[in-house]
């Protein structure tokens, strides 16, 4: 259902690329680091949000967003170059992982 956002997401993490989106009526801009399905069957990214990037959203640090509730996603031509503190390859909240850093 999701394969293209897969696809494109999978991209994203390869070449760590930032990516924008909607997401529960609020604006992201995130580093995208792992990408698969978590405890409950979805598929979703985890990725660190800098609150930098997007004023008026909470405080930086790790997210995990659902494929089903994301909209409007855009890779963007920034990058970003190191993996952030806590990243964990092997996420345990995953089932599956498709693409990591």
């Amino acid at each position: 259902m999701y394969s293209y956002l897969l696809e494109e997401l999978s991209r994203a993490v390869g070449a760590r690329l930032l990516i924008q989106f909607d997401y529960s009526g609020e604006n992201y801009i995130v580093e995208p680091h792992l990408v698969g399905v978590n405890h409950h069957n979805q598929d979703c990214l985890c990725a660190w949000f800098d609150s930098k990037k997007a004023p008026g959203n909470t405080a930086a640090g790790w997210r995990c967003f659902l494929f089903s509730n994301m909209e409007n996603v855009k890779l963007l031509d920034d990058r970003f170059c190191k993996k952030r503190p806590g990243y964990d390859p092997y996420n345990s909240s995953m089932n599956r992982i498709y693409y990591r850093i």
